[in-house]
């Protein structure tokens, strides 16, 4: 990674880090916020910077040929948008308004201009992050070789309600829908001849069609597993 130049952060120079020109902005718009690591240092490995409240949290990096402040927008384990702008007293505003307000994301976007909300953002303001993220991967060109395990998974009550992700071609199944992800549901693994390897701690607990498949993954579900919810892995 290039080394930033000096002479475009002046405030970051002048306060002899990131985090404490950050910090600084907060104090100058009379937020209560702090940064979380006292690492930001302007030049070598990278700057950076990370502030939360809650469960959302914001990352804030700088531009090596240009001064540019840059940050991201997170709530429940999931970057819903980002925003870049050169002024660190504009930035640090849209952080605080983010981590204090319950607005949705599209309000962010509203009131400060260089945010811009990912796709998924509206998704997650509804609540309807679980079947967006399924109807991801029955449409993906990626994983066409999935799609009749899916197709069945769609018509199941329990896996239906549970959060769906891929990991390189294997189809996981979450108890939350922010990252980090649980991880002590079956996995699914295609395989050739269309049929699915489905594996426990990676040892195989079966191998068939997919109508097997589905019965070997609901066979090895947790006890009284529930829909997924929103957060992480470290919130359950």
């Amino acid at each position: 990674m290039q080394p930033r130049k000096p002479e475009l952060y002046p405030e970051v120079v002048a306060a002899g880090g990131l985090s404490q020109a950050i910090d600084n902005a907060f104090i100058a718009i009379g937020s209560l916020l702090r940064t979380k690591n006292e690492d930001g240092k302007l030049n070598p490995p990278f700057a950076y910077a990370r502030v939360e409240a809650g469960k959302k949290f914001s990352q804030i990096y700088i531009a090596a040929k240009e001064k540019l402040f840059m940050t991201d927008y997170w709530r429940d384990g999931v970057c819903l948008g980002q925003g870049s702008i050169d002024k660190l007293e504009l930035l640090v505003a849209s952080i605080d308004y983010w981590l204090f307000s319950n607005d949705n994301t599209s309000e962010l976007a509203k009131k400060f201009a260089f945010v811009s909300v990912s796709e998924k953002a509206a998704v997650f303001d509804a609540n309807d992050e679980v079947a967006y993220s399924w109807e991801g991967i029955a449409n993906d060109p990626w994983h066409t070789n999935l799609k009749e395990f899916v197709t069945l998974a769609l018509q199941d009550e329990v896996l239906r309600t549970l959060f769906p992700f891929t990991s390189l071609d294997r189809l996981c199944f979450s108890r939350c829908t922010g990252y980090p992800y649980t991880y002590d549901a079956p996995i699914v693994v295609p395989i050739p001849g269309g049929k699915f390897d489905v594996r426990m701690d990676d040892h195989s607990v079966g191998i068939g069609g997919p109508d097997e498949a589905l019965v070997l993954v609901k066979q090895h579900l947790p006890i009284g597993i529930q829909p997924a919810v929103k957060g992480t892995a470290e919130d359950l």
